[in-house]
């Protein structure tokens, strides 16, 4: 699903993902399609309900909705749990993410992802765009941002792919870790050019 309309954000966890695609929004226009709203969703299919019981006990279902702090708590520390709740939910999530797409059309689009890579949805992508920041700043935003001491929150970084690999696959690199306004002028030159492939 190639397409010069759509470019893919991916970065680790509290790395300016969203700040940086709000700002593609807000002051050039593109269409922002967030992998994880659509994983939330996801979530709260009678079918996948029912899939994450059954593997990971009902003890993650709380009112017939999936407990995501339970559930992160299993399988964050667990890679073969994360692998099997990968299994489950990223079929169902890359398909009602193309679907969304395919409606936008020819508009310029961000598909924001944080695990484009790992999934391999990189691919299905022309442009890569990459957030990072420095790992001490990764930790304390992701204590404060998820209310999470810092084994857990240690634990939910390394769960991810390394920015190594992240930067094997990316064609535009924005370190966040000073925040938004040292990065505008590089976000507006990568804006530009992806409006000038568009057009």
């Amino acid at each position: 699903m190639k397409n010069d309309h759509i470019a893919a954000l991916t970065g680790g966890i509290s790395t300016g993902k969203s700040t940086v695609s709000k700002y593609f929004q807000e002051y050039f226009g593109f269409h922002l399609v967030d992998a994880d709203k659509i994983g939330h969703k996801v979530l709260s299919l009678p079918q996948t309900i029912a899939q994450i019981s059954d593997e990971f006990g009902p003890n993650v279902i709380d009112n017939e909705t999936v407990n995501r702090k339970i559930l992160g708590q299993i399988v964050f520390g667990d890679k073969n749990k994360l692998k099997k709740l990968n299994e489950i939910t990223h079929p169902v999530l890359i398909k009602e993410a193309f679907r969304v797409l395919e409606k936008l059309n020819d508009k310029p689009v961000i598909f924001e992802a944080a695990i484009l890579i790992e999934a391999g949805w990189h691919k299905h992508f022309k442009k890569i765009i990459l957030t990072t920041c420095s790992p001490e700043i990764q930790l304390a935003r992701t204590m404060v941002r998820n209310s999470l001491s810092q084994e857990d929150a240690q634990k939910r970084i390394n769960a991810q792919v390394s920015d190594r690999t992240r930067s094997q696959h990316s064609d535009f690199i924005i370190d966040t870790s000073l925040g938004l306004n040292p990065v505008k002028a590089q976000l507006d030159m990568i804006a530009n050019t992806l409006l000038k492939e568009i057009r």
